[in-house]
């Protein structure tokens, strides 16, 4: 199978994580890095699940927050639209998807949500180290929430390292799991059952130090089944 990985268009470390996380699984897998400062939105026509990466601040004007804010760094613009312009496609052609922290971020103000620009500003502490570095804390996963049925878990911790996050839930989104202070550690759509595998979450599953972690192992192992699934059932998931 060939996943799509949105260029994070920053630490190649880091980028790297997310190749290693999708490769570790039990079905070998192609990524494909799809990457505006490439020009390779075609490649997208390859691949058979998309998985949205993290890095800078979505802009602002996107969700109407001011463009200015004194918090919001690291915007790019291009990213933003070639993103959203992956993200459009994938809904289009139904195949699986996975946004992950500022993936989880885009694809809410793409649907017409909105996002908290600065958590700390908001009052709500706890969600990143000094220095931008990772902490853990807890998460509580509703019950009725497809992430319920892949975690197999009502609570369980999760890094982070995140100074926004979404506010009110795109169109056809529901909240699927939250930090102890209400802030949106998941989302997913309402109505699941509708759609192509589709699942945001605002932690790192490639970055967890365990690795058997359900919020990463069994994450994983759920998206790469579901593009499995996809590319035996869906003829749209094929394009060569």
């Amino acid at each position: 199978m060939k996943i799509g990985v949105t260029d994070s268009m920053g630490d190649a470390a880091k980028f790297q994580r997310y190749i290693a996380w999708l490769r570790s699984g039990t079905i070998p897998v192609e990524c494909i890095v799809l990457s505006y400062a490439h020009g390779d939105a075609g490649e997208m026509e390859q691949c058979d699940g998309i998985l949205l990466t993290g890095g800078g601040d979505v802009d602002p004007s996107i969700y109407g927050a001011r463009a200015d804010h004194p918090k919001v760094r690291g915007v790019d613009k291009k990213r933003d639209q070639f993103e959203r312009e992956i993200l459009d496609r994938a809904l289009d052609v139904e195949i699986p998807l996975l946004g992950i922290c500022r993936g989880l971020q885009l694809a809410n103000v793409h649907l017409g949500g909105t996002l908290i620009p600065d958590l700390e500003d908001a009052g709500h502490s706890g969600h990143r180290g000094s220095g931008g570095r990772e902490i853990a804390h807890p998460v509580a996963v509703e019950g009725d929430s497809l992430l319920r049925e892949v975690v197999r878990e009502s609570r369980g911790s999760v890094n982070s390292s995140h100074h926004q996050a979404a506010d009110k839930p795109g169109k056809g989104l529901r909240v699927a799991a939250r930090a102890g202070d209400g802030v949106v550690e998941a989302m997913e759509f309402a109505d699941p059952a509708r759609r192509a595998f589709f699942m945001l979450v605002q932690w790192h599953p490639e970055r967890m130090k365990d690795t058997e972690h359900p919020f990463s192992s069994e994450l994983l192992r759920r998206f790469l089944r579901a593009i499995q699934t996809n590319d035996n059932t869906n003829p749209n998931s094929r394009r060569e």
